[in-house]
């Protein structure tokens, strides 16, 4: 097989989307899971990049236009997910202050109630 760009740009996208998946399924922080999809996406558009370049007299516009696009949407997606990512973070730390408060609570609790100093006067 002889290395032309087309198939660097091919074996390029196929060790990135490798990457990108394994980012992907083997991290648990959201973050990293939209970088993963980045990842993914950007293999994509090289390998539309090159399929575009299929025949050496003339390059085909209609897979560059559609990288363009595709650019744009991955921007707007990943604005989304880091968006959606915060709001998560906020939401889990909301939680998190919650339980701790009401497990102090629920520990105040008994400790009052198994206290020895605790006398109740029976009627």
């Amino acid at each position: 097989m002889e290395l032309t760009q087309t198939n660097l740009y091919t074996l390029c996208a196929i060790l990135l989307l490798a990457i990108g998946l394994l980012g992907f399924l083997l991290n648990t922080d959201f973050i990293r899971k939209v970088l993963g999809l980045n990842i993914i996406g950007i293999a994509i558009f090289m390998l539309l990049l090159a399929v575009a370049n299929t025949y050496p007299a003339a390059i085909d516009p209609i897979p560059h236009a559609m990288v363009l696009t595709g650019i744009i949407v991955a921007a707007a997606g990943t604005a989304l997910g880091l968006n959606l990512a915060s709001k998560i973070a906020k939401f889990s730390r909301i939680v998190q202050k919650e339980e701790v408060i009401t497990s102090a609570e629920s520990l105040s609790d008994k400790a009052y109630i198994t206290s020895p100093n605790n006398t109740q006067e029976r009627g």
